[in-house]
């Protein structure tokens, strides 16, 4: 039951996964196995349900060793997971509309 997806699981590793593809396009050596278990310290597919959100409440040093490997700060990752969890509220409240 601990790791039942959550929305915030989902967006946290979404916007994580975004920034980890965003560096994979220039190069591909930002595979989820770099990252998570080289660069991050964790086992590549622990990495792997982070990104999937399977991980609803992910530590707080784990997103920071994640961020400081994706080169990322964790106020841009915050303020990225803010955007897209206004963005998720404001889709369901406008789906509810038309009911």
């Amino acid at each position: 039951m601990a790791n039942q997806p959550s929305i915030h699981g989902i967006i946290l590793g979404y916007c994580i996964r975004h920034y980890r593809e965003a560096l994979q396009k220039d190069n591909p050596k930002w595979t989820q196995h770099f990252v998570g278990g080289e660069s991050a310290g964790l086992d590549p597919e622990h990495y792997s349900k982070i990104e999937r959100g399977k991980y609803p409440h992910t530590s707080f040093i784990t997103v920071a060793n994640i961020a400081r490997t994706l080169d990322c700060s964790l106020d841009t990752l915050f303020e990225h997971y803010e955007k897209e969890l206004a963005n998720y509220y404001k889709n369901r409240l406008d789906d509810n509309d038309g009911d």
